[in-house]
């Protein structure tokens, strides 16, 4: 299925340096959900399985996929993002498909969805089959989706990225971040942390991370950082009530910008564990870029971070 979605940019899209990712992936998410219900002849709030349980299409693996030189913030305000997607089904219980920017098409975000229930409320969640939605519009894959193996295997390893051969580690090991729901902004309307936000609570821990570092980082390099590279896995989800443990691994390394001179890469992997009974729902790997001219606080950090490289 193939179909085009435009995007018109306007404050509650954008963050402290134009493009929310957050923002990009609720807008996403949204004509996802648009999609199916064309597709499928229901709306989204109908689906339900033979059972009778309400199904949701809920996202089990995203990707962005631009470049250190066009990153999410290469977007701003009262600009019009076109893009165009496609939709698969796997079985009619996995969705996948891209949102490929148009007339650029190495710059797209992918998204996989499956469809799953409220066994024991957010603690507890099952995949299902429509019974009542129409596949027929949406092509059907040979295969399952790959996203599936590459969230197996970022669960095992604890990343989806390896490091690239000049990074640099800004910290030994890892470090956690402790986070508390704000039950009003971080639950959806089936009392999940919808997943969009959970990448405003990985947006929270790596600030708090980098911010508590004995040699600090400067905030505007903070305030600049820009993905242009994410995967994110969910394997579950958690209840208003419970709280979050997150566990960051920070890289860096510096690359040459034909704009600044030079941009500061950051790597992080993340893991998200429940606090109430440690289960791991989100493993992540993620690369942002923030601008370092020379004579700049964000270069005279990374020399001193770095020993002068």
């Amino acid at each position: 299925m193939k179909s085009q979605f435009h995007l018109e940019l306007g404050m509650p899209h954008l963050g402290r340096n134009n493009l929310s990712e957050s923002s990009l992936f609720k807008a996403i998410g949204n004509d996802r959900w648009k999609q199916i219900e064309i597709a499928g002849k229901v709306p989204t709030s109908l689906i339900q399985d033979d059972a009778g349980s309400r199904l949701y299409a809920t996202f089990f693996f995203l990707e962005v996929h631009f470049a250190p030189d066009h990153p999410l913030s290469a977007h701003g305000e009262n600009e019009t993002m076109h893009f165009d997607t496609d939709l698969w089904h796997c079985r009619q219980v996995h969705l996948d498909g891209k949102h490929v920017l148009t007339g650029t098409p190495q710059h797209w975000i992918r998204s996989s969805n499956v469809f799953i229930y409220q066994e024991r409320g957010p603690s507890k969640l099952s995949m299902s089959i429509p019974a009542n939605m129409d596949f027929s519009e949406i092509p059907e894959l040979d295969e399952q989706p790959d996203s599936l193996a590459m969230c197996r295997a970022a669960r095992a390893e604890g990343r989806f990225f390896a490091p690239e051969p000049d990074d640099v580690d800004v910290y030994e090991g890892e470090r956690v971040f402790h986070y508390t729901f704000d039950q009003d902004r971080d639950m959806n309307g089936a009392g999940l942390i919808y997943f969009a936000n959970f990448i405003s609570i990985l947006d929270a821990s790596e600030r708090g991370v980098l911010a508590d570092l004995p040699h600090q980082i400067p905030p505007s390099a903070l305030d600049a950082r820009s993905t242009w590279k994410r995967r994110v896995g969910y394997y579950g989800n958690a209840p208003a009530t419970d709280s979050l443990r997150v566990f960051v691994k920070t890289r860096m390394r510096a690359l040459p910008d034909a704009q600044h001179g030079r941009l500061l890469d950051l790597a992080f992997d993340y893991r998200i564990r429940r606090a109430s009974d440690e289960k791991e729902i989100v493993v992540s790997s993620c690369r942002k870029v923030s601008p370092m001219k020379d004579g700049s606080p964000e270069a005279a950090w990374f020399s001193a971070m770095t020993g002068g490289a």
